[in-house]
């Protein structure tokens, strides 16, 4: 058979390019890595920042319905009456 040969350096390469490819991140049972989860607090005030650069009655109206509880919302909202003045 004249794969027999070919199969250990081919399964060894792949084996090698899948180390030298894993991301930093948490250990998982088993050894695999993965990655941390994003932080909601640090997406909800990146999101907020965005929608301060847009500026616009449509994106504070948008960040209020997707966060209604969030502490923003209030800021988000003065900024919504400032724009319809």
């Amino acid at each position: 058979m004249a794969f027999r040969g070919l199969l250990k350096p081919v399964g060894l390469a792949v084996l090698a390019i899948g180390l030298s490819t894993s991301v930093q991140g948490v250990k998982k049972a088993g050894g695999v890595e993965m990655q941390k989860p994003p932080d909601p607090e640090v997406a909800v005030r990146s999101e907020f920042e965005r929608v301060k650069a847009k500026n616009t009655v449509e994106a504070y109206e948008r960040f209020i319905r997707r966060h209604p509880d969030h502490a923003l919302v209030e800021e988000a909202r003065k900024a919504l009456l400032r724009l319809k003045q």
